[in-house]
């Protein structure tokens, strides 16, 4: 009988404002099971600013690839085809300021690179992949798979970058990014 590789998910990364208003409706909530939470606020990034979050542990022994979905309500309406970019930020030390490429913190804080130079900075980082914004008034909550990524590393950060021409909602109540573990399984 001959073996299948198949694909299963693993144990999804939340990355959300846990230590505040993070509640989303069920119509909106990404979140599958119970979720390792990771401390992230997206409220008010204004257009053209990023935000970093906690540093996450992935394990020791962690999935070849992990898919990063995201549910974003904005503040007002956003540009039509605008983007909202995903970056993963590698880190091969478990400690929040060690080990950060692009002049990440590894906590939850705005994200401004070395020295305020966020564009060079974040070409240091892993560019996962956008979210191409629809033109949807606020309280909309725009649900998009964002792209693929595999960590050389146990440890990192999730950066959002907000291009969207508009900023996003000022409460965390909606917003958050899933990042799920795709994981090969021999049958």
């Amino acid at each position: 009988m001959a073996n299948e590789v198949l694909l299963k998910a693993g144990t999804q990364l939340s990355f959300a404002d846990h230590a505040g208003d993070f509640s989303p409706a069920a119509g909106n909530s990404l979140e599958q099971g119970t979720p390792t939470d990771v401390q992230l606020s997206l409220a008010s990034i204004a257009d053209a600013a990023s935000r970093q979050s906690a540093k996450v542990d992935l394990g020791a022994t962690r999935a070849r690839t992990y898919e990063v979905i995201a549910a974003i309500e904005f503040a007002a309406t956003p540009t039509a085809g605008e983007l909202v970019h995903f970056y993963w930020a590698p880190s091969p030390d478990a400690t929040a300021a060690n080990g950060n490429p692009g002049g990440c913190s590894g906590s939850d804080a705005a994200y401004a690179g070395y020295s305020s130079n966020m564009a060079d900075s974040l070409r240091q980082l892993m560019h996962v992949g956008v979210m191409e914004v629809t033109v949807q008034v606020t309280t909309t909550v725009q649900i998009a798979r964002c792209g693929r990524f595999q960590s050389p590393t146990r440890y990192g950060s999730l950066v959002v970058r907000n291009e969207s021409g508009a900023s996003f909602h000022s409460d965390d109540v909606e917003s958050h990014v899933i990042i799920e573990p795709i994981i090969d399984e021999v049958q």
